[in-house]
């Protein structure tokens, strides 16, 4: 799930461990994942930006910018389920008279193709983690809460091994009534990506 965070002088020994942890998870999981791929397993980079967009409280829409990359980490070649990981990074300009506002957090997830041929593949995936959101607003208490994602993807290789991504991706954002206000911010966000596989695209 995703988190934005907006950095206060004095709240940031609370944000900056957590925030360093997730970078690092970010960067070092690939060496971790890299002898797990199998054939039909892929890695992936990709941008999204919201085309529904949250009106809040305060007059201005939630529109976040984000970038994510998705690990492998259990596929089901029985019945075609591949289990992943997703660090999650975002951030948004509100108006003016607000500061800028961040988010960070991993999705854990599970994709399944219902359609695919040699070079070519539709996927239905879900997800949720925690995410961190920095975002003061009426509508949804900043710090800890979960994300959940449902995407809907199209995936075409370009030569053997790279190829590129369309994806249309519903994003709601709540914590579980753990804090209030609690009502929930959504998205939905079109993403464009790159993704590059092992040795068979099935």
């Amino acid at each position: 799930m995703y988190a934005t965070i907006r950095i206060k002088k004095g709240n940031t020994n609370t944000v900056f461990p957590f925030f360093y942890v997730s970078l690092l998870y970010l960067f070092l999981t690939p060496c971790f994942l890299s002898g797990q791929f199998s054939d039909f397993q892929i890695a992936e980079i990709s941008f999204g930006y919201p085309i529904v967009q949250e009106q809040l409280p305060e007059n201005y829409s939630y529109d976040p910018l984000f970038f994510t990359t998705r690990f492998p980490v259990f596929n089901n070649k029985k019945r075609r389920l591949s289990f992943y990981a997703e660090p999650q990074l975002a951030v948004t300009t509100p108006p003016e008279a607000f500061k800028k506002a961040f988010e960070f957090g991993v999705n854990l997830g599970i994709q399944y193709p219902f359609w695919e041929s040699d070079k070519r593949k539709f996927v239905a995936a879900i997800g949720v983690g925690p995410h961190f959101l920095s975002l003061k607003t009426d509508l949804q208490h900043r710090g800890f809460l979960f994300s959940d994602n449902v995407e809907l993807a199209y995936y075409q290789l370009l030569n053997e091994q790279v190829g590129f991504h369309l994806k249309t991706r519903f994003r709601h954002l709540s914590n579980a009534n753990l804090q209030q206000p609690n009502l929930g911010i959504d998205n939905l966000f079109l993403m464009v990506g790159v993704f590059w596989k092992a040795k068979k695209f099935k």
